[in-house]
């Protein structure tokens, strides 16, 4: 892994931790804007990137808001377009 790879996971791993913050304190339009940084990381990334953003940002902010769906439904559906279609990839992968 590359230190630019590493900075990328980094920076990553920094927007989840920021996100659920955000959820936890229910601030949607800060929830909305980070959502935007990394759709913008997703769309102009390559495979490396659109990898560890799903690996290491959806998954585990879906993993946290499918535990009270009820709640967590209303940030889930706040995805952009592209981070929508890489979390619908995601639940759907194993075929159930």
């Amino acid at each position: 892994m590359t230190i630019k790879e590493k900075t990328e996971l980094l920076k990553i791993k920094d927007l989840e931790i920021k996100t659920i913050k955000k959820i936890y304190k229910e601030q949607k339009d800060s929830v909305i804007r980070l959502y935007g940084k990394v759709e913008q990381m997703f769309s102009k990334g390559n495979y490396f990137t659109r990898s560890i953003i799903g690996n290491n940002y959806i998954t585990p902010l879906s993993q946290r808001l499918e535990m009270n769906y009820s709640w967590g439904k209303q940030y889930l559906d706040l995805f952009p377009q592209n981070l929508k279609v890489e979390y619908s990839r995601q639940i759907y992968s194993s075929g159930i």
